[in-house]
C-alpha cells in the first residue's frame, strides 16, 4: 500500500446503499463506509475505531467508472442519514478480480460532485523523455 508514487486525493464518509456482485444485489441499508481515494486506487473501508479501518473492497482507478444517479427510482437513503445525492461506482475488477457495482449516498450535491470529479481523476501520462530527432 505504501509507495512513493501513491498519494491521497480524497477521503471521507459516504453511505453504502446497495452493492451488486456477480448479479446478486445486497442492500447496504445505509451502512456508513469510509473511502480513501489515492491517485491510482480506491479503498472502501468501514471504521473500526478512531484510528483504524477494515478494508471492505478496493480497485485500481483504471478499473472504475462512476456516474451520478438522478432521482428516478434510487434506493432510498436512511432517514436523517444522508441527503440522497447518489452516485454509482462500478469496479470492473475489484480486489478479488470480480465486477462489483455499489451505490453511495453523499450528504450534499456539492459533496457528490467533488467525489465524482475525484473518482474520475486519471494520473496524467508522463511525457516521453526520449529526445526526438
Amino acid at each position: 500500500l505504501i509507495s512513493v508514487s501513491r498519494w491521497l486525493l480524497k477521503r471521507g464518509e459516504l453511505y453504502l446503499l446497495l452493492s451488486e456482485e456477480g448479479g446478486i444485489f445486497r442492500r447496504g441499508t445505509g451502512r456508513l463506509c469510509y473511502l480513501f481515494l489515492f491517485n491510482d486506487v480506491l479503498i472502501i473501508t468501514k471504521k473500526k475505531s478512531e484510528e483504524s479501518y477494515t478494508v471492505m473492497n478496493y480497485a485500481t482507478l483504471d478499473q472504475i467508472t462512476v456516474e451520478k444517479i438522478e432521482n428516478a427510482d434510487p434506493p432510498s437513503p436512511p432517514p436523517g442519514k444522508a441527503g440522497g445525492h447518489l452516485l454509482r461506482v462500478v469496479m470492473e475488477k475489484d480486489s478479488e478480480g470480480r465486477r462489483e457495482e455499489i451505490v453511495l449516498s453523499a450528504e450534499t450535491l456539492s459533496d457528490r460532485a467533488r467525489w465524482i470529479a475525484a473518482l474520475m481523476h486519471r494520473e496524467k501520462e508522463k511525457p516521453d523523455a526520449t529526445p526526438k530527432g
